[in-house]
């Protein structure tokens, strides 16, 4: 057996999620409720019908890398050449990581709370790794001071998430920039930044983010229709970046997948022909946003900022400060509500639970008060 495997410890998310009943209410998983526009999948199948389902190019039918190229509009990168075709954003991440970093001499900064993928996909790749956590008494605040800070001398790579999993904030373009602006006044070889921006189109302010993308040439972007199109069994995602990390990004992909579904390409070519469908159920959300801000408040909640995602970190009571988990196993077990312990996201999160707020209205209006009862619960 491979000994890096050992000690990537199962995921506490799903070992949770397992534990649901009928009849319990989830607020654990990231999974969209809304149903997906069928009209790109009819399109699909009619182009089946008429070309067959032929494999694509390893990195991915030209004509959807360059639509995903001019989709984001990055300066220096937007070509084809510039995209890699994934299957789902985790595996535009480990290209990242398997392409961009050397294990024997380069280290990588991941910022928490964060997916924990981030790191278990370097222990795998036996990548030397450090967390940067982001400040709880100020809500996760995004602070680029603090990445700064934290570099070290074989920081080669910054991982950050934005809109975040799980805290639901949003990098501001002040502080990307002057995170790309500390970057740039550092000595030596480049730090390049890896930006999960899966939730790239669910924000809540008036302007869409900033992505370091347009503001650090040496960024990598993973996105992918998951999130923002309620398609996460497509397993369609992305990779952006300059040509020759992604031409070394493609060769692992070949050896691992080949290429993505095609059928999977041909639908998400017909979303790219109308790009406003990306940003379809940010509406739905931002409603059901406002729905849950009023039910906390009415419950006296104590929250992280909600910005963008659909997730939002509740502040645990004194007793559970240091002890989400067993938390988040007392709402399942005597209030028949699944959430997340923030200790799932890193030690940052600890005292906090993560709610993923995708359920229909009733339920979420139901999970939120039976939170507010298990936090007025005697020890």
């Amino acid at each position: 057996m491979n000994p890096a495997l050992d000690g990537i410890a199962p995921s506490i998310i799903r070992a949770i999620n397992a534990r649901k009943r009928p009849g319990d209410i989830d607020l654990g998983l990231g999974e969209p409720t809304l149903r997906p526009d069928p009209r790109p999948f009819d399109a699909a199948t009619a182009w089946v019908r008429e070309h067959g389902l032929p494999y694509t190019a390893n990195a991915g039918d030209a004509k959807l890398r360059a639509q995903v190229a001019a989709y984001h509009a990055f300066p220096d990168r937007g070509a084809a050449e510039n995209v890699c075709v994934t299957i789902g954003s985790e595996e535009a991440l480990y290209l990242a990581l398997k392409a961009a970093i050397d294990p024997a001499r380069d280290e990588v900064l991941i910022v928490e709370p964060c997916y924990l993928a981030y790191p278990k996909l370097c222990a795998l790749e036996g990548i030397r790794h450090r967390m940067v956590a982001m400040d709880p008494a100020d809500g996760f605040r995004p602070d680029a001071a603090r990445v700064l800070e934290a570099l070290g001398p074989d920081t080669r790579m910054i991982v950050l998430n934005s809109p975040n999993n799980p805290t639901g904030r949003v990098w501001p373009e002040s502080e990307l920039r002057a995170l790309a602006y500390g970057l740039a006044a550092r000595p030596g070889e480049p730090v390049r930044v890896l930006s999960d921006e899966v939730y790239r189109e669910l924000y809540f302010g008036e302007q869409a983010p900033v992505s370091i993308g347009a503001l650090w040439p040496h960024s990598l972007v993973a996105g992918s229709l998951s999130k923002s199109n309620a398609l996460t069994g497509l397993r369609l995602g992305w990779l952006i970046g300059d040509a020759k990390t992604i031409a070394a990004a493609t060769k692992v992909h070949q050896l691992v997948n080949t290429a993505a579904s095609t059928f999977s390409q041909v639908v998400a070519m017909e979303v790219f022909a109308d790009p406003a469908t990306l940003a379809a159920h940010r509406p739905h959300y931002a409603q059901r946003r406002a729905m849950l801000e009023g039910w906390m408040r009415e419950h006296g909640l104590d929250y992280a900022p909600i910005e963008g995602a659909f997730y939002c970190m509740v502040r645990l009571p004194e007793r559970w400060a240091a002890d989400s988990l067993g938390a988040a196993e007392a709402l399942l077990e005597h209030h028949r509500v699944l959430a997340t312990p923030g200790i799932a996201f890193g030690q940052s999160g600890e005292g906090w639970m993560r709610l993923s707020w995708v359920a229909e209205e009733n339920a979420l209006r139901e999970g939120i008060a039976r939170i507010a009862e298990l936090f007025r619960d005697a020890p």
